[in-house]
């Protein structure tokens, strides 16, 4: 099964741990995860916030990492100020991560 992820929320928001072990669990039972982050939810992997870990814990387990580069842009979150192997990525890729999901599930405000 594929199973994609939008997170929009800080990683002060409670959705932060709820996206990462459900996506702990989806890749520990053989799933492919893909994540997308936007709007607030690309602090998420900001290299030095220390949930990043833990999102790098998910992308060395196999999850496809993607934030939105407009918002990033819009923030200061430059490609540099993320871990390694996060795409940088528009609402194109994130349609095409819907259209080849057999489930998406979003987190927001």
């Amino acid at each position: 099964m594929k199973m994609g992820i939008l997170l929009t929320t800080s990683p002060e928001n409670q959705n932060a741990g709820t996206v990462i072990n459900l996506a702990t669990a989806a890749l520990g039972a053989g799933h492919e995860v893909s994540l997308f982050m936007m709007d607030d939810g690309v602090y998420n992997v900001v290299a030095k916030n220390k949930i990043s870990s833990r999102f790098a814990g998910l992308r060395d387990a196999g999850a496809f990492l993607a934030i939105c580069g407009h918002t990033a842009e819009e923030r200061g979150v430059e490609e540099d100020d993320c871990l390694t192997g996060v795409k940088y990525a528009g609402q194109y890729e994130l349609a095409v991560m819907v259209n080849e999901s057999d489930r998406f599930l979003s987190f927001g405000g």
